[in-house]
């Protein structure tokens, strides 16, 4: 009886430490996977992290290929046919990564934009212009995504009218800058046809990194505001009181440098 009691109690020692064992390896193995999942996520962090440890800035200069367009171009001109006039552009923007395949970005530029026209007057005839327009271009916010070297992005973008000239002919036939165009609070709209000081449209575009900090970008941007003054064509009886349909659009080549700090992002996502 005695003998039964000690063997008893010696296998239920074994079982518990038996079971002890089995918990403690359990444990143990489930410490492992949770250090193996941390360590992983401490190395997903970092790589993403790289891409935005900093905001990523660039200063850029191009050439711009613009044009008008709108049913209206004949009453402000003398035709409705217009041709594409080159202009440049210059400025800065600013790359914020979010992960490896997203980001935003923002850019402020000066830029010209236009278009070549036609004119008329009784002495010189039907002949061509140039009507140039002076802008600071603001793209507050353009989504981007990421593959590889390559930004895909589109967004808004609201344009300050800085200065607008327009060439015409005097007496003689010779050409002088008229800047009359762009207008002031004292025109009269049935005299002197100006333009509004703010344009407003969207953008899209594609960028390409190379590896040493250059980048090349084409973008097309697509007027939605009416760019000449009509609010107060029914104060002076003017035979026009519709929304003068002229709008801007044009397209932007850049090349441009991203500054220290955007190569390291663009490698960690390469």
């Amino acid at each position: 009886m005695k003998h039964s009691i000690i063997l008893t109690f010696f296998l239920v020692g074994i079982n518990a430490f038996a079971q002890q064992t089995k918990t403690s390896n359990s444990a143990l193995h489930k410490q492992n996977f949770d250090l193996k999942d941390s360590l992983d996520y401490e190395k997903e962090f970092r790589k993403n992290y790289a891409l935005f440890d900093r905001v990523n800035f660039g200063c850029k200069i191009g050439y711009n290929r613009s044009n008008i367009f709108g049913r209206d171009v004949d009453y402000i001109f003398a035709s409705r046919r217009t041709q594409w006039l080159s202009g440049w552009h210059l400025g800065m923007q600013v790359n914020t990564p979010l992960n490896r395949r997203f980001g935003l970005k923002y850019e402020l530029l000066l830029s010209t934009r236009g278009a070549s026209v036609s004119l008329t007057d009784s002495i010189s005839g039907l002949y061509s212009s140039r009507f140039r327009t002076y802008y600071l271009d603001l793209f507050p916010i353009s989504p981007t995504f990421y593959v590889k070297r390559f930004q895909l992005h589109a967004g808004p973008y609201v344009s300050l009218l800085k200065a607008a000239t327009l060439q015409k002919k005097d007496e003689r036939g010779n050409f002088f800058t008229d800047k009359s165009i762009f207008g002031d609070g004292s025109n009269r709209e049935d005299e002197v046809k100006y333009l509004q000081k703010f344009d407003f449209g969207i953008h899209a575009g594609v960028e390409y990194q190379l590896p040493f900090g250059l980048f090349i970008s084409v973008k097309y941007m697509h007027g939605l505001t009416d760019i000449f003054q009509y609010a107060n064509s029914y104060t002076f009886e003017d035979e026009k009181t519709d929304k003068i349909k002229i709008f801007n659009r044009l397209f932007v080549l850049s090349i441009g440098y991203y500054f220290d700090g955007y190569r390291n992002g663009l490698q960690a996502r390469l």
